[in-house]
C-alpha cells in the first residue's frame, strides 16, 4: 500500500477523534438479534457516470455473460435503476443501499446540468450513503458543495480526506457535507459504513496549498482508526471505497476488522463476490497483532448497466459479546439494466424536463457521419486503437494545431464508436470531459521522458497502452521480472529509460537535443494523469480548440463509404449498396406496406449508396421522432428517402475516398472489391491498371486514415 501520508497521520488522530462523534446516523428500532444469525442485504450502484437516461451500445462478451442481451437494448438508465432498487428494498429485510461514488461525468446530462440531476436520481431512488468519487471534482469543489448542499439528502463518506474548517472565510462547504463514516441501526443490526476516496487520480489533492482545502491521508491507517473507533459501537463494518480492485485487496490486506468491502472505480463486475483474507502481515496498519479473517468484496459494474445486491448472513460467534459477529455466508446477484426493466415514473418524469432542456439547448442526434463497423478504444494487442489514433490523428492534423506529434491519454476516451450513425451523443460519450488541446515544446530528452512515463503506466495497467498517439511511432517493454515486477528489460538504448525502447517522429528517432512541438489535452499538460513533467513547461499554448469538436471537424473531412457511383437503378451499385434517392420508397396505404421501387428514374442526383447506412439513419429518425408521430411505420417509409439521400454525402468513419481492400477482419463489410473499381495497393490486393485492382478477399473499405494500426508496440520478452 502506497503511503500516502501529506501529514503525519498520528498528529491527526486527536482531531479526528474529537470529530468521530458527531458523525453518526441511526435509522429504525432496535430489536433483539443476539444469539442467532441475521441476513444484510446490500444494493450496490456504483460509477453511474452520468448514464441517466438510457443508452445504446455495444454490448460485449463480458457484458453478454453477466447477462445483458443485445436484443434488449437500450440499456441504462436511472428510472430503470430506481424501479429495481426500490423493489429489492421492499422484498428484503435489513436492507441499505450503497452507491461506489463517480455519479457524475460521462453523459450530456452532467454537461448541461453540473451534477444537479444525478444527485436527485440518487435521492429519488433512495439511495442510503454514497462514497465520495473522483469525478465529483470535475467542475470543481464549489460546485459539488452546491449540488450536495440542494440535492444530495443522503450521506457522502469519505474518511481518507481531512478537509478544511468551513467556517473559515474562503472555505468550501465540503469540510461541513462529507462524512468519514455514517451508522445504521438496521432492525437492531448496527452497520457502520467506512468510506475511502480515490487517491490516484485526483492529483490537485496532493499540491500543497491546493485550492480543494483537502489532506490526503493514508487510506490503510485511517481506515484501520476508524474501524478501532466504530469497534465498540457497531456489528458490521462495511467499507465502501473508490480506489480500484487491486487497491481494495491491498487495503484489506493491511487492516484487520473489515466485515464486507464495496468497491468502485474500474467499472468491473465480480461475479460471484469474493473472499479475501485481512491481516496479511500478521499487524493491522496501525502496528496491532491481528489474526487473519476473510472479509467479502463486491464490485458492482459500471454507467448504469447493473444493480448488485449481495445477501449476507452473519453469525455471533461469542454470545457474550455483543460485537463479535462473522460472516457466515454471502450471495451475490446482479441485476442487469436494459428495455425490459420497468421504470420508476416518479424519477422518468423527473428526468423529462432535463430532457426538454437540452434539446433546446443542443440537438445531440445531430449526426456527423456514419460508421460501418464498430470503432474501438482498446487495440486488440494491447498498442494503439483505432478510436484511439483516429482521436490522436484529429488532434495533430487539426487546422492551427499541426504539430510534429499528439498524444492522448486513453482513458480520456471513454466509450467506443458503435456501428451506424455517428451523432453529437456518439462523440460526447467518446469525450464526456470538455478538454481542449494544448500545444508546447519538449526537448527529445523531455520526448523520451515523457513516453517513457506512458509507458510505465502502461506496465502497471495490465500491458494495455495507457497513450494514443499521431505522427509518431514506439516500442515499450512490458515484461516480468522474476520477483513479480515490471520492467525488467535488457539493452535498453541509453537514456531512454526503464520503459520505452525506441521512440521515432515523423520516421526519425528522436534526438535527445532536438525540439519537437507536441499536441496534448489540457488535463494531461496540467499534469493529470501523472504527467508531472508537463506541468512545469513554460512554452504551453492552449487552443481553446475542444478535442471533440476537433474529431468532429476531421470525421465530417471524410468521404462516403462507397465513391457516389451514378445510377438509375440498385442493380447499378456494387453489392450491399443502393441506388439513392428521394423516391424510391413509397408508403402503400392499401396494403399498410412500405414498397421499395429499386429504381430512381424520375428523380436527379441519383448515386450509389451503402445500404445499411440507410437502414440505420432511418432507424434513427424514428427513434427520434417515433413519440411525437401517430402513423410511424408509414413516417418511416419516408425517412429511407431521407436516409438514402443524406447517405450520399455522409462521410464514412476512417476513409478518405475511394474504395479500399484490405485483408481479414479489418474490412467492415463484406462487399467485392472488383477491377474498374477504385481501389488501394495494400496487403491482399494486386494492382491491374492505374486505378483499379483485385483484391484477395472480399472487403470494401478499410478503415484506414488516421486508424491504422502499429504506431505502438508492446514488446514482452
Amino acid at each position: 500500500m502506497k503511503k500516502l501520508l501529506v501529514a503525519s497521520f498520528l498528529t491527526l488522530l486527536t482531531g479526528l477523534a474529537s470529530i468521530a462523534a458527531a458523525r453518526c446516523t441511526y435509522k429504525g428500532e432496535m430489536p433483539p438479534i443476539d444469539g442467532q444469525p441475521v441476513q444484510l442485504t446490500i444494493l450496490q450502484t456504483s460509477d453511474i457516470h452520468s448514464r441517466l437516461l438510457p443508452y445504446d451500445m455495444d454490448v460485449g462478451r463480458v457484458d453478454q455473460e453477466l447477462g445483458l442481451n443485445p436484443a434488449h437494448a437500450p440499456f441504462g438508465g436511472a428510472a430503470r435503476m430506481s424501479y429495481v432498487v426500490k423493489r429489492e428494498k421492499e422484498k428484503a429485510g435489513r436492507v441499505i443501499h450503497i452507491d461506489n461514488g463517480d455519479p457524475f461525468q460521462g453523459a450530456p446530462i452532467f454537461n448541461f446540468f453540473d451534477g444537479e440531476a444525478e444527485f436527485r436520481c440518487l435521492s429519488e431512488m433512495g439511495t442510503d450513503v454514497m462514497v465520495l468519487g473522483n469525478h465529483e471534482f470535475d467542475r470543481g469543489v464549489w460546485n459539488l458543495s452546491k449540488q450536495l448542499d440542494d440535492f444530495a439528502n443522503f450521506p457522502v463518506v469519505a474518511s481518507n480526506y481531512l478537509f478544511r474548517d468551513s467556517t473559515f472565510p474562503g472555505v468550501n462547504d465540503l469540510g461541513r457535507l462529507i462524512e468519514p463514516y455514517v451508522v445504521f441501526n438496521l432492525q437492531g443490526l448496527k452497520v457502520g459504513v467506512i468510506g475511502v476516496a480515490d487517491y490516484g487520480t485526483t492529483n490537485t489533492i496532493f499540491e500543497t496549498g491546493n485550492s480543494y482545502g483537502i489532506t490526503p491521508m493514508n487510506p490503510a491507517e485511517t481506515t484501520q482508526f476508524y474501524i478501532n473507533f466504530l469497534r465498540p459501537q457497531v456489528n458490521v463494518i462495511v467499507v465502501a471505497s473508490h480506489i480500484g480492485l487491486t487497491n481494495d485487496e491491498e487495503l484489506i490486506e493491511h487492516t484487520s476488522g473489515i466485515d464486507v468491502l464495496l468497491g468502485g472505480h474500474l467499472h468491473i463486475v465480480l461475479h460471484p463476490s469474493k473472499g479475501i483474507l485481512d491481516c496479511a502481515y500478521g499487524v493491522d496498519a496501525l502496528g496491532a497483532p491481528c489474526t487473519p479473517r476473510t472479509v467479502v468484496l463486491s464490485h458492482g459494474g459500471a454507467f448504469a448497466k447493473y444493480v448488485a445486491r449481495l445477501d449476507i448472513v452473519f453469525s455471533q460467534t461469542d454470545p457474550l459479546d455483543p460485537n463479535n459477529w462473522e460472516v457466515v455466508s454471502h450471495e451475490f446477484t446482479l441485476f442487469p439494466i436494459d428495455s425490459t426493466v420497468p421504470e420508476d415514473p416518479v424519477v422518468a418524469d423527473m428526468l423529462l424536463d432535463y430532457e426538454w432542456e437540452m434539446g433546446k439547448l443542443l440537438n445531440t442526434d445531430q449526426i456527423i457521419s456514419y460508421a460501418p463497423q464498430d470503432v474501438t478504444r482498446f487495440g486488440t494487442s494491447g498498442g494503439d486503437s483505432q478510436l484511439g489514433n483516429l482521436v490522436a490523428t484529429a488532434m495533430w492534423l487539426r487546422t492551427g494545431i499541426e504539430t510534429d506529434l499528439a498524444f492522448t491519454n486513453t482513458t480520456g476516451i471513454r466509450s467506443n464508436i458503435p456501428a451506424g450513425p455517428v451523432t453529437v451523443e456518439t462523440l460526447i460519450n467518446v469525450f464526456p470531459f470538455d478538454n481542449t488541446i494544448t500545444t508546447m515544446f519538449l526537448t527529445g530528452t523531455e520526448v523520451f521522458e515523457l513516453f517513457d512515463y506512458g509507458a510505465y503506466r502502461t506496465a502497471i495497467r495490465g500491458c494495455k497502452t495507457q497513450v494514443q498517439v499521431a505522427g509518431m511511432t514506439m516500442k515499450m517493454r512490458c515484461d516480468t521480472c522474476p520477483d513479480g515486477q515490471f520492467g525488467c528489460v535488457e539493452e535498453i538504448p541509453d537514456g531512454s529509460g526503464g520503459y520505452l525502447r525506441e521512440i521515432f517522429v515523423g520516421g526519425e528517432r528522436v534526438e535527445p537535443f532536438g525540439v519537437y512541438e507536441i499536441a496534448t489535452n489540457d488535463y494531461v499538460a496540467q499534469g493529470g494523469s501523472g504527467y508531472s513533467m508537463l506541468r512545469r513547461n513554460t512554452s504551453q499554448v492552449n487552443s481553446g480548440i475542444p478535442q471533440r469538436d476537433a474529431l468532429i471537424d476531421y470525421l465530417r473531412g471524410g468521404a462516403p463509404c462507397i465513391d457516389p457511383v451514378p445510377c438509375t437503378t440498385d442493380a447499378d451499385c456494387p453489392e450491399k449498396a443502393a441506388c439513392a434517392c428521394g423516391g424510391q420508397w413509397m408508403w402503400d396505404e392499401a396494403a399498410a406496406t412500405c414498397l421499395d421501387n429499386q429504381e430512381c428514374a424520375n428523380e436527379a442526383g441519383k448515386f450509389c449508396v451503402l445500404d445499411q447506412c440507410v437502414l440505420d439513419l432511418a432507424a434513427l429518425y424514428t427513434s427520434v421522432n417515433a413519440a411525437w408521430i401517430d402513423d410511424v411505420a408509414a413516417a418511416g417509409c419516408g425517412w429511407l428517402n431521407w436516409a438514402a439521400e443524406e447517405c450520399a454525402g455522409l462521410a464514412c468513419v476512417g476513409v478518405t475516398g475511394g474504395n479500399r481492400c484490405w485483408t481479414g477482419t479489418d474490412c467492415p463489410i463484406d462487399a467485392t472489391c472488383t477491377t474498374g473499381v477504385t481501389c488501394c495497393k495494400g496487403p491482399g490486393s494486386t494492382e491491374v491498371q492505374a486505378g483499379s485492382c483485385t483484391c484477395a478477399e472480399s472487403c470494401d473499405p478499410v478503415l484506414a486514415t488516421g486508424m491504422e494500426d502499429g504506431r505502438i508496440q508492446i514488446l514482452t520478452d
